[in-house]
């Protein structure tokens, strides 16, 4: 079958004309095949100077620091001038078109745009929704990129078309004051449950698209607290006056992507429940909100404006994503959505995996941050980098709790993010690091440069005890109440779930695998002669009451031995509770940190395990 791209030649004359005319950007897309994930796109621009004009596809969108190569969709590129005339393209790199043009003369380009990129949240065209991110759907010219922008779409019967856009004048049309807000307010049209309500006078909503074990009502009532809770911290300063919450139930695919009024979050559909599984939703909700002030309101100068074609180079990711991860826990506690114990099981776990990610020794978070366009996951990660997200939210809880200490509890993180939200927004340039750490003397009066050169741009070992100790918490390993602590073995590996037998997956550097010469990729077959799975090889290596083992393995398909000198530890999972003579400086201290108050059984509890332990 030929193309059917030309069958809009005399709308393209008459879209030219008006787009010359106004000064604007217009865009259409029309879904020519749901199933096949298939659009029509057309973009007019007005008449600019010179010969040529280069018309780019994003290389990257916002909120995911990688090159995406998002041009690799667009199929059956034509442009055409303001009476609908062919025009001379070439493409001269990967995300470029580059049009010959007429002087003074409108240009249309149009193409076919493939959309089935659901999981990097670009865009996605099935027969019940349409999710299109501007990065991966619009392309756009520099000279044009300040110019209003109106987007107007063709799309099935009986489908709503929602965006934090304005509404244009028609039920599925939106302008734009210029480009870079298009790319930040994407548009989720199709079938899908939707809701609205009023926080402090200003419109907020929440659309679902897919079936799941959700309970929309009840959503929509969490999200309202989350964003009263999240106002406070900037003083009730809204960058927004409505706010749009785009959820997607589906499979296969999850995560959640910021932007200037609106975010999607991602999450398999049969996974807002129970309990702990809804959390993880208002957690990540909570992430993605608060990044409408830090990240979007304000944001490292490097990425102001952002480049859409090439890497956005700075060392302050790990504020801008690190911090977001450590107040989204912060925020479902406050709004009363989570329980203390709750939210300090979930730092339990957080401490606990960092203090085996040796990466830690190897990578700063700046430098971390400087390479998040390159990293890497898996093995490498884990033993030669840091994760902007974790190492951040690790940097945060320090600078928060030693913020609260050096005030007397008056002052904390917030304070430092608000300073910059009021002084470094993306209007006045963004931030850098002389500002963050201006900001951090304005908050605490002492000079944080020594302090950043050892946590930030250095790799010292994060004081965890001490850290803790300040408001009134120690880490232990925890064991059921009618059992007495034990020890295990340490081997240093990360088996892949259920695999029989057990598959290494992760070796953790300087391990006792690690020296003992075990790989990832290596299958466990025996410990000490007896046969392991993933499930049990814990158990049958507690049967053994000394060390070296004997451990049979297969590599490339051979048999391999290895001598393997495990360590002895607490048993018990990760848990941080009441420190048995908690002070009370110690638990104002923590109720500032933590914004709510010390519990009085916490004390109670603590006193009285304190007495059990008397001779």
């Amino acid at each position: 079958m030929k193309p059917q791209l030309l069958t809009y030649a005399l709308p393209l004359i008459l879209l030219g004309a008006s787009a010359t005319a106004r000064a604007d950007v217009d865009y259409q897309l029309r879904i020519t095949d749901a199933a096949q994930h298939l659009a029509e796109v057309r973009a007019t621009f007005p008449a600019a100077t010179g010969t040529t004009l280069d018309v780019q596809m994003p290389n990257w969108r916002t909120g995911r620091y990688n090159m995406l190569n998002l041009a690799n969709g667009v199929r059956l590129f034509k442009a055409f001038d303001a009476k609908g005339q062919p025009l001379p393209v070439a493409k001269t790199d990967k995300g470029t078109w580059q049009v010959r043009t007429k002087p003074g003369d409108a240009v249309t380009v149009q193409y076919e745009l493939y959309a089935n990129l659901l999981g990097e949240r670009t865009r996605h065209i099935d027969d019940t929704h349409a999710y299109l991110d501007a990065s991966g759907v619009f392309v756009y010219a520099a000279p044009f990129r300040k110019e209003k922008v109106a987007v107007k779409l063709d799309v099935p019967q009986g489908w709503k078309s929602r965006s934090g856009m304005d509404s244009g004048n028609c039920d599925h049309c939106f302008v734009a004051p210029n480009y870079d807000v298009l790319i930040d307010a994407p548009i989720e049209t199709g079938i899908h449950e939707f809701y609205t309500d009023k926080v402090d006078g200003r419109s907020i909503e929440l659309a679902i698209w897919g079936r799941g074990n959700h309970d929309g009502k009840q959503m929509m009532t969490d999200l309202k607290k989350i964003v009263v809770e999240t106002a406070k911290m900037y003083g009730n300063q809204y960058p927004f006056q409505r706010y749009l919450f785009i959820v997607h139930a589906t499979d296969g695919v999850g995560g959640a992507t910021e932007h200037a009024n609106s975010t999607v979050i991602q999450k398999s559909r049969w996974t807002f429940a129970p309990r702990k599984d809804y959390l993880n939703f208002l957690r990540v909700a909570a992430h993605e909100f608060y990044h409408t002030w830090n990240v979007k309101a304000y944001r490292p100068k490097e990425m102001v404006p952002y480049d859409y074609q090439n890497e956005n180079y700075n060392r302050l990711l790990w504020v801008a994503e690190g911090h977001t991860s450590y107040y989204d826990e912060l925020i479902v506690l406050r709004a009363g959505l989570q329980k203390r114990d709750e939210f300090l099981e979930g730092y339990a776990k957080l401490i606990d995996d960092y203090l085996h990610q040796p990466g830690r020794f190897q990578q700063s978070a700046a430098d971390a941050s400087f390479d998040e366009w390159i990293a890497v996951g898996g093995e490498r990660a884990r033993n030669a980098s840091v994760n902007i997200y974790s190492k951040g939210q690790v940097l945060a809880l320090m600078m928060d709790i030693e913020l609260r200490r050096q005030t007397g509890g008056k002052r904390g993180l917030e304070d430092m993010h608000r300073i910059l939200f009021e002084k470094h927004s993306t209007a006045q340039g963004g931030y850098d690091v002389p500002a963050v750490l201006a900001a951090l003397r304005s908050v605490s009066g002492q000079d944080w440069s020594g302090w950043w050169a050892q946590y930030v741009d250095g790799t010292t070992e994060i004081p965890f005890d001490t850290l803790l100790a300040q408001v009134g918490l120690q880490k232990i390993a925890d064991v059921p109440k009618d059992q007495e602590q034990k020890t295990e073995w340490w081997a240093g590996w990360t088996l892949r779930d259920g695999s029989d037998p057990a598959v290494v997956t992760v070796v953790e550097r300087d391990s006792p695998a690690w020296k003992a010469g075990v790989v990832s990729g290596d299958t466990l077959v025996a410990v000490n002669g007896l046969r392991v799975s993933a499930k049990d090889i814990g158990d049958k290596m507690s049967l053994v009451k000394t060390a070296p083992f004997k451990v049979h393995l297969f590599r490339r398909d051979e048999l391999v031995e290895k001598q393997l000198t495990p360590l002895q530890q607490p048993k018990g999972k990760a848990k941080l509770k009441v420190a048995d003579k908690a002070t009370d400086a110690q638990k104002a201290l923590n109720a500032s940190w933590l914004g709510v108050a010390w519990p009085k059984d916490d004390s109670a509890r603590a006193e009285s395990t304190a007495a059990a332990k008397k001779p």
